[in-house]
């Protein structure tokens, strides 16, 4: 018995169930077939060209995904664009896809978990969909904090409001979620780390006398590779699957 590309998508559906997607999402597999036979797997958070050539060097047959292709509708696939070269490209190749995006934000595999336990917060919870907390070891002024993460998820990382207030408590909402703020105050947070703040936000909270961490759309989930990978191993493991995943090494934007 060998692991396919169905095989590793139902192992994902268990951990990010699809219905849980937000509607306009496009998630599970997208590339490929789903009887192909899969021995190396690349787990990446964009499925980018350097990811697939990645992936060609690895002899992987399958990359699963965090952002997923395909996610507006085409009316081609030339190789004229970023998006119809890769997808060429994969056809050519024999590569499959599988993603796992706003199902996969919902659980302790997604980057806002990863960066709170890169952070070593304490009683790392989920509070809503999409909204971690946790409390830090000890209480630290913001721009300590800011310090902190970006040492922990080795990106630079903005802070919006007091640098000397005091934080204990930091909730997590990676990627595109700065609008969370208000309910993350009315949690108890003191600050929340996210990936993209939007200028009225960060005036907003910081007039509510909050801090907004801004670490980047990629530094925020990009964390979540290789917990994600290693997850993936061992549940091939448990069933013995003679499968190897491997987190891509990819960085984009001339991030490490």
């Amino acid at each position: 018995m060998y692991a396919t590309v169905k095989t590793i998508e139902d192992i994902l559906n268990e951990l990010a169930p699809v219905e849980t997607a937000e509607s306009y999402d496009n998630v599970g597999a997208l590339v490929g077939r789903r009887d192909a036979q899969v021995t190396k797997i690349l787990v990446a958070l964009d499925c980018t060209w350097d990811v697939v050539q990645e992936a060609e060097k690895l002899e992987a047959e399958l990359i699963v995904s965090h952002h997923p292709l395909l996610f507006h509708a085409r009316k081609n696939l030339l190789e004229e664009d970023a998006e119809g070269r890769i997808l060429c490209e994969m056809a050519r190749k024999n590569l499959s896809l599988v993603s796992a995006h706003t199902n996969l934000d919902q659980t302790e595999y997604s980057g806002s978990a990863a960066c709170a336990k890169l952070l070593g917060l304490q009683n790392i919870r989920k509070e809503t969909n999409y909204l971690f907390l946790g409390e830090l070891e000890a209480p630290m002024k913001a721009s300590d904090l800011e310090k902190k993460i970006s040492s922990a998820i080795s990106f630079p990382v903005r802070c919006y409001g007091d640098g000397n207030a005091m934080i204990s408590t930091l909730a997590i909402a990676g990627g595109a979620d700065d609008g969370d703020w208000m309910e993350a105050k009315a949690l108890g947070a003191q600050a929340l780390l996210t990936g993209e703040v939007r200028h009225h936000n960060a005036l907003a909270a910081s007039m509510s006398s909050f801090v907004l961490f801004d670490g980047g759309h990629y530094g925020t989930e990009a964390p979540l590779v290789p917990f994600l990978a290693e997850y993936l191993q061992n549940r091939l493991n448990d069933v013995q699957y003679n499968v190897r995943v491997f987190p891509s090494q990819c960085a984009p934007f001339g991030c490490v």
